[in-house]
């Protein structure tokens, strides 16, 4: 464009009116392209001054910032000038992540906007995939380690039982030997659940065994559980023993979450995609530092847990095709909701 103009102005002596027409036609043409293309783009382009005024924004500016590039980029406090490059978080329309770049040209900053959001997403769930890695080969290193001598002690004292057949004492070691073991081998499975065994199911089904086998704690802690399952609902496919599980991990999580009484609401429902089991308890709640690390091992807000619980949970939901999500604050009690894939769903993904 520079280089058609310089040839414009070099030989414009020279034109006439009708020559001129043409060449302001190519111009405006040109213009027209360039700005279609502009407001095409995906990412978020402005365009701003010296004085950190907003010359040109696309479409896209404003719809991934959420507000006009004239409200909202002053908030940021861009360098004006320079090169730079940040991530931001916004909630409107909807909470996804941009990554904020600025770059010099001429005597203007260009800014550019790119939702990041899936791509972080993407990077999160690498992290964790490695992060359950690493702490099952360091459980399976462990188990090992610790289930050598616990064999050595068995053996011993089945020895030592022998002589001493009256002695209590030996028996009871052998019972708390016997209950270690069980425990590092109920761990291992804990940390390495078996392929999903899926066919066609209800969600409601696992569930309602779970609650059935849970109705005396929450007698006894004077929990109240409603259960809301609408009349007609689409099969999944599913593990029913392993959405057990799942389902008794987040139920036992609630429990947990209050201390004398309380409310635990369980609601299904459906989309055109999934099945959704939500519950929402009105616990003590969690802060957003404690929910960014949920699903993570060894990051617990017990006295005495391990973290590993909604790790595990994590793995069986998404080894079923579907997600899981928490949402809480302090105080406030904490929602999970768990989407499964609907059966006819996962038979066209399929396809």
């Amino acid at each position: 464009m520079k280089e058609f103009f310089k040839g414009v102005r070099k030989h414009i002596g020279k034109m006439d009116a009708e020559r001129l027409r043409e060449q302001f036609g190519h111009v405006a043409d040109a213009l027209e392209r360039s700005e279609t293309l502009f407001s095409a783009l995906k990412e978020g382009l402005v365009r701003i001054d010296q004085d950190g005024q907003v010359v040109q924004s696309n479409p896209a500016a404003r719809e991934l910032l959420g507000l006009a590039p004239e409200e909202m980029l002053p908030t940021l406090g861009l360098p004006l000038g320079k090169s730079s490059k940040r991530e931001i978080t916004v909630t409107y329309p909807e909470k996804r992540s941009l990554e904020i770049q600025t770059i010099p040209f001429e005597d203007e900053t260009i800014v550019y906007v790119r939702d990041i959001t899936a791509e972080k997403a993407r990077t999160e769930e690498e992290l964790r995939a490695g992060a359950s890695r690493a702490v099952m080969d360091l459980a399976a290193g462990v188990a090992h380690e610790i289930g050598n001598p616990l064999n050595a002690l068995s053996l011993n004292l089945q020895l030592l039982q022998r002589s001493y057949k009256d002695d209590p004492s030996i028996a009871e070691c052998l019972a708390q030997v016997a209950r270690l073991d069980g425990i590092i081998r109920g761990f291992l499975q804990a940390l390495r659940p078996q392929k999903p065994n899926l066919r066609p199911g209800s969600v409601a089904d696992p569930l309602k065994s779970c609650l059935a086998t849970l109705k005396h704690q929450f007698e006894e802690r004077r929990i109240t559980v409603t259960l809301d399952i609408p009349s007609a609902l689409p099969a999944v496919a599913l593990d029913p023993d392993q959405m057990e599980q799942v389902y008794f991990n987040l139920l036992k999580n609630a429990l947990e979450a209050m201390k004398d009484g309380g409310r635990i609401e369980i609601a299904i429902g459906s989309d055109d995609d999934d099945v959704t089991v939500a519950f929402c308890d009105n616990g003590a709640g969690m802060n957003s530092e404690q929910l960014a690390h949920l699903f993570e091992p060894y990051r617990t807000t017990k006295a005495k847990g391990t973290g590993l619980g909604l790790m595990v949970t994590d793995r069986i939901v998404r080894a079923h095709g579907g997600t899981i999500a928490a949402e809480s604050s302090p105080g406030e009690g904490t929602t999970f909701t768990v989407r499964i894939p609907r059966l006819e769903r996962r038979i066209r993904t399929l396809k």
